[in-house]
């Protein structure tokens, strides 16, 4: 398969969006996803698929031990006004073990789902979860050596963090800023049987997919494990890191695995370095939804290895969905930011479709959201759609329709980037370059909710040039090295031009 420079990756629930496919007194499982959903992906130009969620939870009862605290509940009942405990399947982040959920389907399906992915050029990623398991996991009582330790010291003064299992105190898994996970038991990085264990799950899971999105992969380095455990126990090897020795591994048998990091605190580039081959860019939806335009341009001047390989998003299962933060316009600027950059651009279920709400990883059902009332949605929309997609917001359903078409244009994996520069009073604009011999394309965004004159200085001396707007249906002659244009709120315009 060739690999696209920067790929296009796409994130499933698995287990609420199998339920797309039932059948009446059969529930789907992965055999049951027919074949033309994949080649709706492969159309869209995805290349990683994310299942993510597959693993094996621990039972119903010992879910709803740690699932149903009053701030779930009420996130629960903002997402899911009808839900009820049979609804609370826990979270996929708090696992049983490393294997697949009965519900979902066996090691053979998953080999069968590669094997279709692959026949359409695509991947298959899976979650890996290095910090921690459920805090009632079956491993704790074979492998004990893996999970972190307290005494009863620990328990007594800080009961948030540490609980007794079995008669023996454990940590809850957690980072250093926020409280514990209370459903889950802590990963003991501090005992190399706990690195090798953690290990040969990987090695298992290089055999079965193509890669993992490692949950807040961060919390591994030394530094950060440290910070949040000094008070117990010491490092076994403070020379290596887990990732530096692991990934190395990993790869010496299946070179063409790949690392995808959750990660934060300005560590990114550390984890790149220790051999992810992407790592997440929250900086940029952060600074997207603060509006602050002249942060996006600073952090687009990265070194150009960290921004090739950086995770271009604008929701995900741990983010609110765009369109519950911001009108369709706005949402389709920052799409046309997001998407047109350099790196690995991240997709998330139900994001082309226009859907509004993020639903709580423990809950197994989703609503049937209200589809929107835009008065032009039934006049930009028109295809037949299958079954299995319903969109809440047509207009964005059919702005992403042409914006994955788009991207799909050779210019944007085999081209070279650049930001131009804007002029002083056009501060709002963000705009670049790609090339590619002698093909140009320009993207500029106004990303302010104030029209805006600007003035692209991106042009070669020639006599005469002829642009092409293909989102505007024009096309026009150009002699000038600049090129004057009014851009409206959220307004964006793609560019093209030959020349050289």
């Amino acid at each position: 398969m060739d690999k696209q420079r920067y790929p296009a990756l796409y994130e499933i629930n698995t287990r609420v969006w199998l339920h797309k496919f039932d059948q009446p007194g059969l529930p789907a499982r992965l055999p049951q996803i027919p074949d033309t959903y994949w080649d709706y992906l492969q159309e869209k130009g995805i290349e990683y698929v994310w299942m993510m969620g597959i693993w094996k939870t621990v039972g119903h009862d010992q879910i709803l031990k740690y699932a149903l605290e009053d701030g779930l509940q009420d996130a629960y009942r903002y997402a899911l006004p009808d839900w009820s405990k049979k609804d609370v399947i826990g979270s996929p982040y708090a696992i049983d073990q490393y294997e697949p959920a009965a519900g979902i389907g066996s090691w053979e399906d998953l080999a069968g789902l590669r094997d279709k992915l692959h026949a359409r050029g695509m991947r298959l990623i899976l979650d890996f979860v290095p910090n921690h398991f459920h805090a009632e996991s079956s491993l704790i009582a074979d492998h004990p050596g893996v999970f972190l330790p307290g005494e009863e010291t620990h328990l007594e003064s800080d009961p948030a963090t540490f609980y007794r299992h079995d008669g023996k105190i454990w940590a809850h898994g957690r980072d250093p800023y926020f409280p514990a996970w209370k459903d889950t038991i802590q990963v003991n990085y501090f005992d190399n049987r706990a690195r090798d264990f953690m290990s040969d799950q990987l090695m298992k899971l290089g055999a079965v997919c193509d890669g993992v999105r490692c949950d807040m992969a961060m919390l591994m380095l030394n530094t950060v494990f440290e910070s949040t455990w000094r008070h117990t126990t010491g490092f076994a090897d403070r020379n290596t890191e887990f990732w530096d020795r692991t990934i190395s591994r990993v790869k010496a048998k299946f070179p063409d695995f790949h690392f995808i990091a959750e990660a934060y605190w300005d560590l990114e580039w550390q984890l790149q370095q220790l051999g992810f081959d992407y790592t997440y860019d929250k900086r940029l939806l952060d600074r997207l939804h603060e509006g602050n335009v002249g942060s996006v341009r600073g952090h687009l001047f990265a070194d150009p290895d960290f921004r090739d390989r950086s995770v271009r998003f604008l929701e995900n299962h741990d983010e609110d969905r765009i369109l519950s933060r911001v009108n369709t316009r706005e949402a389709e600027a920052a799409a046309v930011i997001t998407y047109t950059l350099p790196g690995m651009r991240f997709f998330h279920d139900g994001q082309w479709e226009g859907k509004r709400v993020r639903l709580p990883v423990q809950l197994g059902r989703e609503p049937l959201e209200a589809a929107c009332t835009c008065v032009q949605s039934e006049y930009l929309y028109q295809q037949q759609l299958t079954e299995w997609i319903r969109p809440v917001c047509k207009c964005t359903y059919a702005f992403y329709e042409k914006l994955l078409q788009y991207l799909q244009k050779p210019i944007f994996q085999k081209g070279t980037w650049e930001q131009i520069e804007v002029e002083e009073g056009q501060e709002q604009i963000l705009a670049w370059k790609w090339q590619m011999k002698k093909e140009h394309l320009i993207v500029v965004v106004n990303y302010s909710n104030q029209t805006v004159p600007g003035r692209l200085s991106a042009f070669p001396d020639a006599d005469k040039l002829k642009l092409s707007e293909p989102w505007r249906a024009l096309s026009y002659p150009h002699s000038s090295l600049t090129l004057e244009v009014k851009l409206y709120p959220y307004e964006y315009r793609f560019i093209e031009y030959t020349a050289g």
